[in-house]
């Protein structure tokens, strides 16, 4: 993977070049080394006081390559960690600081972390306190001050392509994260998606909103180091702050999820702040809605919107450039499938999607699921639920997002579509909820001050929707649950709907 090679090659041609922005500093390509230097020189200082008290282990699927891991809530210093620790012989995990504390502190214990830095007191104390663990914990400031006074190291260097370089996990908000390893011949395939596909360019500034623990902003991290770009990063998305930045910088592509969108073209129009200077916008983590791609088109119109999809352990899988974004192209070098258990069903059916690529993961690690990812045949699935029809790829949703109803599958997104094209219910969430008669119903949340009637949304849903797809029940909310990457968390919703907490009409 090229990630080290071109921020030295960078640094050498182009010292100046902006390489990362956000949380009020800068680093540019020269310092990004210089930074990398200094995390070199703190990390392995600390590994090398803390070697005699590590036990020697076989290799496994980290073939023995220290894991650090950052868990750090500002998205520049995880920018900065997992650049500078990409160049030389370890393994950086990015863990999630919203993660619950038990979970946090679980998983380092099984991925056996060799070093991790954090800046939250909690997490450390814990850490420091956990029996069985062998590993290093230290504060993010005690990090820097060591990583200053240390003797100077070798600074960043091109490793090998087989050697893994990145721990990633699955999500840890409720249930314990799997994680699962990445070598740098791995993503080659995803830099390239990028580079042909994404808008990722030499001299493109790019701005990703949101914390870097969230996969589509790491994603955007490493494709725009990959190719010499400039990522300008927030730790959480504000929608007036990113206007700004685009406006006074002159940002020419902007990545985040669909919700944004709407929030930044409002936000612009409020503030009086331009997005003409944006040619490239990519979408991803949640399907892009025809109500949205409309009104952020007037906002940017010279900006080419692309929505793609894809799974943290297969990689890239197709992308749309038109209507609602669930009826994706494959990329090129992806084939697809899909299945009900082991027997191919006919085009336009649902079922199990299958996808046979380059950049698929096998296995998770052993130390937090058994699970394969890739069968022995190529084809990997992480259970997500689409239908094939002349090549192309129509998503239904999660494993999750299917929901049985009076005995019929009812696709959740595509009742979510279907109402989000209804005026005043751009932002909403479908979900189902226990009913012993249907088994489930289905019920949706509108997130607004003021909703539109409840007849006026059953009249528009009853054009756009099959009869058993049609809501059961109306609600609506100031607010809807979300991820820390603007994500609305369906499981969340239905919580806020069993609870009373959000009005039903």
């Amino acid at each position: 993977m090229p990630f080290t090679r071109t921020i030295l090659n960078v640094a050498e041609a182009d010292p100046d070049r902006l390489a990362l922005a956000g949380d009020g500093e800068r680093y540019s390509y020269a310092q990004l080394v210089s930074a990398g230097t200094r995390i070199r020189s703190g990390a392995e200082q600390i590994l090398a006081q803390g070697a005699d008290a590590r036990a020697p282990r076989p290799p496994d699927e980290t073939q023995g390559i220290p894991i650090i891991a950052v868990s750090l809530s500002r998205s520049i210093d995880v920018a900065r960690f997992l650049c500078g620790v990409n160049g030389f012989r370890a393994i950086i995990a990015v863990v999630d600081p919203l993660w619950p504390l038990s979970h946090r502190v679980e998983i380092m214990k099984r991925v056996d972390a060799a070093l991790v830095i954090t800046d939250d007191a909690d997490f450390e104390q814990s850490l420091s306190q956990l029996k069985g663990w062998t590993g290093s914990v230290v504060s993010l400031q005690r990090f820097d001050e060591l990583a200053a006074s240390a003797p100077p190291s070798l600074g960043p260097e091109v490793r090998p392509r087989e050697e893994p370089f990145l721990l990633l996990f699955t999500s840890g908000t409720t249930d314990l994260p799997k994680g699962f390893v990445r070598t740098r011949e791995s993503w080659d395939h995803n830099v390239e998606i990028s580079r042909r596909y994404l808008g990722a360019e030499e001299g493109v500034a790019t701005i990703a909103p949101g914390p870097v623990s969230y996969s589509l902003t790491l994603y955007a991290l490493v494709e725009v180091m990959a190719t010499g770009g400039s990522l300008h990063l927030q730790s959480g998305f504000d929608a007036i702050a990113s206007a700004r930045s685009i406006d006074g910088e002159q940002i020419q592509r902007f990545v985040g999820v669909p919700s944004m969108l709407l929030a930044l073209a409002r936000a612009a129009e409020h503030a009086g702040l331009d997005l003409t200077s944006l040619r490239t916008v990519i979408t991803g983590g949640a399907n892009q809605s025809e109500s949205i791609r409309t009104v952020f088109e007037k906002a940017a119109p010279d900006a080419h919107l692309r929505s793609y999809y894809g799974a943290s352990e297969i990689g890239f899988i197709g992308y749309s450039d038109a209507g609602d974004g669930t009826r994706l192209t494959p990329f090129d070098g992806v084939e697809v499938s899909v299945r009900d258990g082991d027997t191919l069903v006919p085009d336009g059916e649902i079922g199990t999607l299958y996808v046979r690529v380059a950049s698929a993961v096998e296995h998770y690690l052993a130390a937090t699921s058994s699970e394969r990812i890739t069968g022995a045949d190529g084809w990997a699935s992480v259970n997500d639920q689409a239908s094939i029809e002349d090549g192309m790829i129509s998503l239904a949703g999660r494993a999750g997002d299917i929901a049985v109803s009076g005995g019929h599958k009812v696709s959740l997104p595509q009742v979510e579509r279907a109402l989000a094209s209804i005026p005043g219910c751009e932002t909403c969430c479908a979900v189902a909820l226990p009913d012993p008669a249907l088994g489930s119903l289905i019920a949706v949340a509108v997130e607004a001050a003021e909703a539109p009637p409840k007849a006026v949304m059953q009249r528009g849903l009853r054009d756009l929707l099959a009869p058993q797809f049609l809501p059961h029940r109306y609600y609506r909310a100031n607010e809807l649950p979300r991820t820390a990457g603007g994500k609305i968390r369906r499981v969340a919703v239905v919580d806020l709907l069993l609870t009373g907490s959000a009005e039903r009409l």
